[in-house]
């Protein structure tokens, strides 16, 4: 799973990645003042990118500030009352789960990242001590490289406690690849079982085609280039909220 992630460009560092094939990129949101190194989390505020037109990609893309844990069309009560956990939809029922199925169908979207966080438990781990970080990204091909993207859904539902609709969005995660499934030195444990999907823009594209290979697309769990993962312990970053 995923519940943080970095994203520490500006969006003019990667709009040439999106000239060069050829795609319209319109931004309808304010950058936000969100310093480099800070980490985002659920419930934050974090870049979602979607087509204009959902049958046609290609004709234009749109960039918007969202909500990152995704609640579902249906949702009526107070958006707070949303407890199912939907930072992440599992790619094996991504097209059957209530919460997802009508925005995998509908509703795809694109989320800038340049690493994520995954944590696990050193040898002699105790509860109530923290865990280990590791950052994961992997070795850009050239500069404008340095930003991918997950796969994402989103929807729209009308809380009783706001005004208007509020957007949301998850990440789709799968079953882990190599990188995660293997064994880590210290304590023989895989870091993770399961593992967001990074897409490079052109699959991203490929993804928000929704006469496109859709699941099929994520089911390798490999980003183009492989993962690089390497300890990231929270001293190092931007404080804000605490992490597991």
């Amino acid at each position: 799973m995923c519940n943080e992630y970095q994203h520490r460009v500006k969006r003019g560092e990667y709009w040439d990645q999106f000239a060069q094939i050829k795609i319209p990129l319109k931004w309808t949101d304010a950058e936000p003042n969100r310093p480099a190194d800070q980490a985002i989390r659920p419930t934050e505020r974090a870049a979602m990118i979607r087509a204009l037109d959902p049958r046609d990609p290609m004709a234009g893309l749109e960039g918007v500030e969202r909500r990152w844990w995704l609640a579902p069309h249906f949702h009526r009560g107070p958006l707070g009352a949303w407890k199912a956990l939907c930072t992440n939809a599992r790619l094996e029922t991504l097209d059957t789960t209530p919460a997802f199925r009508e925005a995998y169908r509908r509703r795809r979207c694109l989320v800038p990242l340049t690493s994520f966080i995954e944590y696990d438990t050193p040898p002699g781990w105790r509860k109530g001590t923290p865990k280990r970080r590791w950052e994961v990204s992997w070795t850009p091909r050239d500069a404008l490289d340095r930003v991918r993207y997950f796969a994402g859904v989103w929807d729209s539902c009308r809380p009783s406690d706001h005004e208007g609709p509020v957007e949301s969005f998850a990440i789709v995660t799968g079953p882990a690849g190599q990188a995660f499934s293997a064994p880590m030195a210290d304590t023989g444990q895989p870091l993770h079982h399961r593992q967001a999907r990074v897409l490079t823009l052109a699959q991203g594209v490929a993804w928000l085609r929704l006469d496109g290979p859709g699941k099929a697309l994520l089911e390798d769990p490999e980003t183009e280039g492989g993962f690089v993962i390497l300890p990231r312990p929270r001293a190092l970053e931007t404080p804000g909220a605490p992490g597991p």
